[in-house]
């Protein structure tokens, strides 16, 4: 139990899909950043689910104060495996100016979050407000439900 909560409830009376997972997503990328993950494993491709979660929104603060890691990291490291990651739109993530700002538009996905958000509120909601993200032009948005997913996995691609 967290917070003197219920089981499973971090903050009492916020349901945990509001932050935890976003929180859940900054930390492991920053551990991956850490432990140089990308680079000890250059062929494997990490989708961050929840846009990245906070990371885009501190991603300057990650490169700045990098060398307070453990071991420290470089800056440019930080700075690489964010270009390197591909971020998901599960969430959603609108508005999605901050995730544009600081990464390459190719390296976003469509992501729905199901099964684990129920397919009406991925319809009803998720994807209406990915629909109506003021961030994203109509080629970009055609490139995060398709092109860059077909980009990634070639092998969707209907021969």
């Amino acid at each position: 139990p967290g917070a003197g909560g219920p089981p499973g409830v971090t903050v009492p009376g916020v349901p945990n899909f509001l932050c935890d997972f976003l929180l859940d997503t900054t930390r492991a990328a920053a551990n991956m950043i850490r432990n140089r993950t990308l680079d000890r494993f250059p062929n494997l491709s990490v989708i961050l689910p929840h846009g990245g979660g906070f990371l885009p929104h501190i991603a300057t603060r990650l490169e700045a104060f990098a060398g307070s890691f453990d071991p420290p990291v470089d800056p440019a490291v930080v700075r690489d495996h964010l270009h390197r990651f591909y971020y998901d739109t599960a969430g959603p993530m609108s508005p999605a100016g901050t995730l544009l700002a600081t990464v390459d538009p190719a390296r976003i996905l469509f992501g729905s979050d199901w099964p684990a958000c129920p397919a009406d509120v991925v319809t009803d909601v998720a994807v209406p407000a990915l629909a109506a993200d003021p961030a994203l032009t109509p080629a970009l948005r055609r490139a995060v439900n398709r092109e860059n997913a077909l980009r990634l996995m070639p092998r969707l691609v209907r021969a």
